[in-house]
Order: structure tokens, then C-alpha cells, then sequence
């Protein structure tokens, strides 16, 4: 499973973004989970940077160090160009709740 997190982050001096949606000035925090909970990767940015630009480089890692993963679920952050591209580049299904399929 794959998610993020938005949250208010420390003083004036270090790098904060602004989440539009949540309404916070802060950090996103990324992760990835395995089916038992167990944390497979997570990644700190600013709290600007959106869900679709993250994965990105998130697939990127967990192809490297984590081949045999092949299905990831999603919250409806991840959109179907998202799911698309990373299909396309890394083999991995990513399955986005807001998405349906037949």
C-alpha cells in the first residue's frame, strides 16, 4: 500500500510547502507498506508536492531493491494517468481505490 501524509513542520528556517488540499504548511510524508504493515520505503518532501510527482520516483527505488513487488493499493490520490505511467514504466499495478474496474 502506498500513501502520503501532510503535516505542519518546524521553524521559519527549514523547507516547508503548502498542501492545498489539507490546508498545511509543512512536509508530506510518503510511504509504502507491505500487506502485514511492515515499512518497505518512505520518502520526506515538502508538503506541495503532489502524489503523482512522488510515486514516481517511489517506483523507481522499489523496483530497485524490491523486485517481486507487483500490485500496489492506493488511495484516490493516485489518478488513472498515474496508475497508467507507472504500469508502463515499471511493470508494477498500482490500484487506486477511485478507480473501477470491470
Amino acid at each position: 500500500m502506498i500513501d502520503s501524509q501532510s503535516v505542519k513542520w518546524g521553524n521559519h528556517r527549514s523547507l516547508n510547502g503548502f498542501d492545498g488540499n489539507k490546508k498545511v504548511k509543512g512536509i508530506k510524508r510518503h510511504i509504502v507498506v507491505d500487506k502485514n504493515g511492515f515499512l518497505l520505503s518512505i520518502m520526506v518532501t515538502v508538503a506541495n508536492v503532489y502524489d503523482g510527482k512522488a510515486v514516481e520516483l517511489f517506483m523507481r527505488t522499489l523496483s530497485y531493491f524490491l523486485c517481486p513487488v507487483k500490485v500496489i493499493l492506493a488511495d484516490g490520490g493516485y489518478r488513472r494517468d498515474i496508475i497508467e505511467a507507472v504500469k508502463k514504466k515499471n511493470g508494477i499495478l498500482l490500484r487506486s481505490s477511485c478507480v473501477r474496474t470491470k
